[in-house]
């Protein structure tokens, strides 16, 4: 897909200089990503201000600061109607998942450092793993040592202690192993991931613990009320398209408009 030299909105044009300009603003996952973004951005942008210039507003500040324009704007014309307190009991009883403590994991491991690129690297790192494994197995006190001696990680120093670990702390691969395992478990074979091979020893767990409506209450009142200004804000910059004319650019086909 080739990106439009330029865009205009009800004979409004928004030049490829513009465009290039605002781009840093849009970070994403490759430079199409961000320049659709830009583009999509600055249209909704236009789109507000033209609006709001209809409606008798003074647009003049708009030059320096878009945003106190098109808050008052929508201010006026969006209506988001408060959550109420059964709203939000619901949401959190179908969620009870997403209000719980992540779990806690006492851990230690040793890390045979090899990036996954370099094969020969990767193979001699296993191996390595694999037999420091069998020592510890038959001698399970020799893992401090081993860890001290062979670990390729800070934690070495330390027998291979990590300390306390939650969820989000460590690589995918090794928090995903480390989810499965239990108080007094230790890998049962090296673990591969985006560093090398590791042995895991897990020495105390704690479940992770409800919490109380009373805690999150607030925090999903207005997570609610977020989502339904998205939707009002949606649904708004929908009906302004449909009644502009804009070349250069499908507002239409984008369902998450971005104002910044």
């Amino acid at each position: 897909m080739e990106l439009a030299p330029g865009i205009v909105v009800n004979g409004v044009k928004i030049t490829p200089d513009v465009i290039n300009a605002e781009v840093q603003y849009y970070p994403a996952e490759t430079y199409f990503d961000a320049k659709y973004q830009t583009m999509q951005a600055l249209v909704i942008k236009e789109l507000l201000l033209q609006e709001a210039a209809h409606q008798g507003d003074d647009v003049s500040a708009a030059v320096d600061n878009p945003d106190i324009v098109i808050d008052a704007l929508l201010e006026r014309e969006l209506d988001i109607p408060s959550t109420d307190d059964a709203t939000c009991k619901r949401y959190y009883q179908q969620n009870l998942k997403r209000f719980m403590t992540s779990p806690l994991y006492q851990v230690s491991h040793i890390l045979y450092l090899a990036p996954p690129e370099d094969e020969k690297a990767y193979a001699q790192a296993k191996i390595k793993a694999e037999d420091a494994l069998a020592r510890i197995q038959q001698k399970p006190d020799l893992f401090k040592l081993i860890a001290k001696k062979e670990s390729a990680c800070s934690s070495s120093g330390e027998g291979g202690n990590l300390g306390q670990i939650s969820k989000g702390q460590t690589l995918p691969a090794f928090e995903a192993a480390l989810m499965a395992m239990k108080a007094g478990d230790m890998s049962a074979e090296p673990l591969a991931s985006e560093v090398g091979y590791h042995i895991i020893k897990v020495h105390e767990f704690a479940e992770g613990k409800q919490l109380p409506y009373d805690a999150v209450a607030e925090w999903i009142a207005d997570f609610l009320e977020q989502q339904s200004w998205k939707i009002a804000l949606n649904q708004y910059i929908q009906v302004l398209a449909g009644k502009a004319d804009i070349s250069g650019f499908d507002l239409k086909a984008s369902r998450s408009p971005l104002v910044q």
